[in-house]
C-alpha cells in the first residue's frame, strides 16, 4: 500500500511518522519507554518545571537516509521524499506492507518558486512509483486559513492523477489534543477550499478524517534524554498515546478498505505529465543534437565511417555538476569531450566540493562517449533532418510549458545550449588541438538562433494545446535510439532513488 504524505512546513509530518512507527511497535506507552524508535531525526525545545526551564531536544534518526534541515526556520525540514516501509495488518488482520512517502513541506519560506520546485520534486518522484493507492493531507486544526498554493497542490494532484485519487484522500490532523481530537478551526477553510475545486468528489467526512496527538513520541525522546515529568503530565501523555494509537489502527483499517483499485501514474495523460516527461527530455534532446553536430563535422571532415556514440550510465547515489569546478577532457574523432565530473551528494551536502548545493545542479546520468566504427545507416542529410526536428520540437515544448506551467520564466533550453557554448569554448582554451571543437561552437551558436527564431514563430498568446498532439509529440522524439537510450537511464535512476530514499521499518 502506497501512500503520500503532504502537508504545510512545521505541521509535524516527520513527528507523524516517528510517532506512528512507535504506535505499530508498541501496545502501551511504558513499552515504548525503554527503547522508542527514531527513525527521522528530532529537534525541539520543551520548557519544564516550575521555573519554565527550556530543555533543547535533540536526537538522531536511526538511518542514513536523512537530508533533514533543523537550522533555518520556516523552511522545509524534510528536504527530498523518502519513503519508510511498515509491516501493517489490515482490517481483516491480513499481513501487508505499507509505505508512507515523506515530502518536503508546503508554504517555504523561501518562497512561491521553492514551493513550487518543491511540489514538482513530489510529483516527480510518485510518478516514479507504479501505484499509488492513497494521499494523506497533514493539516493542524488551529488553521483558520489554507494557503492558495495549498488549494493549487490539490489542482495539480487532480490533474496528474485523475478525479479517481478524489476518493483516495484523507485528512490527519496532527497535535490535535487542544482541539479535543477534532478538526478544530481547520474544518471550516478546508470545507470552503473543497468547494472551490472543480472536482466536487474530495469528501470530508468522519471516516477519512483521522485526529493525532504526537505529544506521547516527543515524551519518549525527552524522557529518553533524562528530562522528569509530574504524574499529571505522564497521565496526560499516556491518555494521548492511547488515542492517537487506536487512531492509527483505524487509518490503516481505512486505507486497507480504499485499495480496491490503484492509481497508476505512468497510465495516465495529463498536462502535468506532459511536463514532467517534457522536462525529463530536456538534457537528452540538447546532448543529442550536439552530438549529431559533432558527427555531422566528422562526416564533414572525411570520416563518414565514424561516429560518436553517447553513452548514458544509470547513476545509484544523488549526484550533481558544479560548472565551476573543474571537469575533464579526452580527445575523440579530433574533438574534445568533456567529463561530466560528478559531485557526490549527502545530508543535503556536497562530498566533493565546498560550495553551496544550490550553485549545483542535479544530473540524472552519467554521460560517457565512445567512437564507434560501424557504418551508419544515415547520411548527412539525416542527421540534418533529425536535428532539425529536435530543434522545432524543442521550441514546440518550450511554447507547451510556457502556456501550462505556473513558472515557466526560465527556458531550459536555451540556459542548455549557453551551457554547451560555454563547455566547448573552455574545451577550445584548454585543449590543442581545437579546430573541431571551434567548428562545433559556431554549429551551437547557429542552432541556438534557429531555435530563437522557431520560438519567435510560434503564437505569441497562450493557446490550449490539444494533449494527445503534445504526447505524440514527446513519443516521437523518445523514439530517436540516442534519446531513448538516455531516457532509459533516466528511469533506472528514478527506481535507484526510490531505493536509496527507502527504510524498512523493522518489526
Amino acid at each position: 500500500m502506497n501512500v503520500l504524505l503532504l502537508g504545510e512546513t512545521g505541521v509535524g509530518k516527520s513527528t507523524f511518522i516517528n510517532a506512528f512507527v512507535n504506535y505499530l511497535k508498541f501496545d502501551k506507552l511504558d513499552e515504548a519507554k525503554k527503547d522508542p524508535v527514531v527513525l527521522i531525526p528530532v529537534s525541539f525545545t520543551l520548557t519544564t518545571g516550575d521555573n519554565f526551564k527550556e530543555e533543547q531536544i535533540k536526537l538522531e534518526g536511526a538511518g542514513d537516509l536523512y537530508i533533514e534541515n533543523f537550522e533555518n526556520v520556516g523552511e522545509s525540514v524534510t528536504q527530498h521524499c523518502k519513503s519508510y516501509v511498515f509491516a501493517v495488518k489490515d482490517g481483516e488482520n491480513r499481513a501487508r506492507k505499507l509505505r508512507i512517502v515523506d515530502t518536503p513541506g508546503i508554504g517555504d519560506t523561501r518562497g512561491f518558486s521553492q514551493d513550487e520546485a518543491n511540489l514538482q520534486h513530489i510529483l516527480t518522484f510518485i510518478n516514479g512509483l507504479s501505484y499509488l493507492n492513497a494521499v494523506c493531507i497533514l493539516l493542524k486544526p488551529n488553521n483558520a486559513r489554507l494557503t492558495a498554493f495549498f488549494r493549487s497542490c490539490f489542482l495539480q494532484l487532480i490533474d496528474m492523477l485523475s478525479d479517481s485519487i478524489c476518493d483516495k484522500i484523507i485528512f490527519c490532523f496532527t497535535n490535535s489534543r487542544p482541539a479535543f481530537y477534532t478538526p478544530g478551526n481547520t474544518a471550516a477553510p478546508l470545507r470552503a477550499l473543497l468547494e472551490s475545486l472543480p472536482s466536487k468528489n474530495i469528501s470530508f467526512r468522519r471516516d477519512n478524517t483521522f485526529c493525532f496527538d504526537s505529544e506521547s513520541f516527543r515524551y519518549l525522546v525527552a524522557k529518553r534524554q533524562g528530562v522528569n515529568f509530574s504524574g499529571v503530565e505522564e497521565q496526560e501523555y499516556n491518555e494521548s498515546w492511547v488515542r492517537s494509537s487506536k487512531e492509527s489502527q483505524r487509518l490503516i483499517a481505512y486505507i486497507s478498505t480504499i485499495i480496491s483499485t490503484d492509481i497508476n501514474a505512468n497510465k495516465l495523460q495529463s498536462m502535468i505529465k506532459a511536463q514532467l516527461k517534457i522536462n525529463l527530455l530536456i538534457r537528452p534532446m540538447l546532448e543529442t543534437m550536439r552530438n549529431i553536430l559533432r558527427n555531422i563535422i566528422l562526416w564533414d571532415k572525411g570520416s563518414q565511417k565514424t561516429s560518436i556514440e553517447l553513452q548514458p550510465i544509470p547513476i545509484k547515489t544523488p549526484t550533481a555538476i558544479y560548472l565551476k569546478c573543474p571537469r575533464g577532457y579526452f580527445p575523440l574523432g579530433g574533438l574534445w569531450c568533456k567529463l561530466d565530473s560528478l559531485h557526490m551528494f549527502t545530508n543535503n551536502k556536497c562530498k566533493t566540493c565546498d560550495y553551496d548545493v544550490s550553485d549545483h545542479y542535479v544530473v540524472d546520468y552519467d554521460l560517457q562517449y565512445k567512437i564507434s566504427d560501424d557504418l551508419s545507416n544515415k547520411s548527412k542529410k539525416d542527421l540534418e533532418e533529425i536535428l532539425d526536428n529536435l530543434c522545432q520540437k524543442s521550441a514546440e515544448f518550450r511554447h507547451f510549458l510556457l502556456g501550462s506551467s505556473c513558472n515557466p520564466e526560465t527556458d531550459e533550453f536555451l540556459v542548455g545550449f549557453d551551457r554547451m557554448i560555454k563547455e566547448e569554448e573552455e574545451a577550445c582554451n584548454k585543449n590543442n588541438p581545437h579546430e573541431l571543437n571551434r567548428k562545433l561552437i559556431e554549429a551551437l551558436q547557429q542552432l541556438k538562433e534557429k531555435y530563437e527564431n522557431k520560438n519567435e514563430e510560434m503564437p505569441r498568446r497562450k493557446q490550449s494545446i490539444e494533449l494527445a498532439d503534445i504526447y505524440e509529440k514527446i513519443t516521437n522524439v523518445s523514439e530517436y535510439k540516442m534519446i531513448a537510450s538516455q531516457i532509459n537511464a533516466i528511469h533506472e535512476w528514478h527506481k535507484e532513488m526510490i531505493k536509496y530514499y527507502q527504510h524498512e521499518v523493522a518489526n
